[in-house]
């Protein structure tokens, strides 16, 4: 059961949260790698008003987002 992963390093806001939000609904993403901290905080801001559970951390200068089931 491989998860797929989008890495949105390398993108900034708004392109990289319209990119991630759709992989998230049409691709059932469930790993994420940002390295841009506005795209970071407005993905979180998006999970916590939907209720959808995650988990964050971070990897050097790139930021993981896990999404829960």
């Amino acid at each position: 059961n491989s998860v797929y992963q989008f890495d949105a390093r390398g993108l900034t806001c708004p392109l990289a949260f319209v990119l991630v939000k759709q992989q998230l609904l049409k691709k059932s993403t469930k790993s994420f790698i940002l390295d841009d901290d506005i795209t970071l905080k407005n993905f979180v801001s998006y999970l916590k008003s939907e209720n959808i559970r995650f988990e964050q951390s971070v990897q050097g200068s790139d930021f993981n987002v896990e999404i829960l089931d």
